[in-house]
C-alpha cells in the first residue's frame, strides 16, 4: 500500500496501517496544504484543536513532500507542546509518554517527513509494532494504491470505509470525540490502545 505520511496521525490512519503488511510512504508527491501531512487533531478543554506544523515556502509554489522544510521562525514548538500539556497533562499516561514526545520536538528536525516518521516509529514502539515501510522513489500512483490521498482533512471520516467509532474515556467533554490523533488514544489508554486498534482493524 502506498500512502502519504501524516503528522501525529489519526486513529483512522493507524487502523489502516495496522491492516497492511507493508507500507510505502509517498514522498515524491507535491506537498498539499490543509491536509494531515502537517496537521493533527487533539482534544482540549475547549473542544477539538488543530495543531499545524508551519513549513518554509518556496517561490515556485510546488514542493516535493521529501523536500518540505519545517519553519522554525514561527513559534509552533511552544504552541504544540503547550497544547499537548494542556490537553493531556491529567491523562493517565501523560507522564509516561510526554518525555518521548518532547524529545522528538527537541531534535528540531529540518524536514517534515523526518518529523512524521519519528512519531510513527515512536508510536509503533509503544504499541509493540515494527512498521515494515519504505519511502517512494518516484511518484507512480496505481489503481491498487487506493489509500493515497484517501484520508482527507476536509472530508468527514464517516464518508470513508476505514474507521468505525469505538469510544474510550477522554479527558474533556461529555461527548466522545472520535478519530483524533492516536496521541489522544495513547495518552488515555496507554498500551491498552492496542485492544481498541485491534478491534477497529477487524471491523
Amino acid at each position: 500500500m502506498r500512502i502519504e505520511i501524516h503528522y501525529l496521525p489519526s486513529i483512522e490512519y493507524f487502523t489502516l496501517l495496522l491492516s497492511q503488511e507493508q507500507v510505502q510512504f509517498e514522498v515524491h508527491e507535491h506537498f498539499q496544504k490543509q491536509t494531515y501531512r502537517n496537521r493533527a487533531l487533539i482534544l482540549g478543554a475547549n473542544g477539538v484543536e488543530t495543531l499545524t506544523v508551519p513549513i518554509q515556502h518556496v517561490h515556485s509554489g510546488k514542493l516535493l513532500m521529501k523536500d518540505v522544510r519545517i519553519d522554525y521562525d514561527q513559534n509552533w514548538l511552544r504552541i504544540h507542546q503547550g497544547a499537548i500539556q494542556a490537553a493531556y497533562g491529567k491523562a493517565p499516561y501523560f507522564e509516561y509518554f510526554e518525555p518521548y514526545i518532547r524529545s522528538i520536538f527537541a531534535k528540531k528536525l529540518n524536514f517534515l517527513v523526518d518529523l512524521n516518521i519519528e512519531y510513527l516509529e515512536l508510536f509503533g514502539r509503544i504499541l509493540g509494532k515494527k512498521w515494515n515501510y519504505s519511502l517512494s522513489e518516484s511518484f507512480e500512483i496505481e489503481d491498487k494504491d487506493v489509500f493515497w490521498n484517501h484520508i482527507l482533512a476536509k472530508q468527514d471520516w464517516r464518508e470513508r470505509n476505514v474507521y468505525q467509532e469505538l469510544a474510550y474515556p477522554q479527558c474533556f467533554g461529555n461527548t466522545f470525540q472520535p478519530n483524533l490523533s492516536v496521541l489522544d488514544l495513547l495518552m488515555n489508554q496507554g498500551r491498552d490502545a492496542n485492544l481498541i486498534l485491534n478491534q477497529l482493524n477487524k471491523k
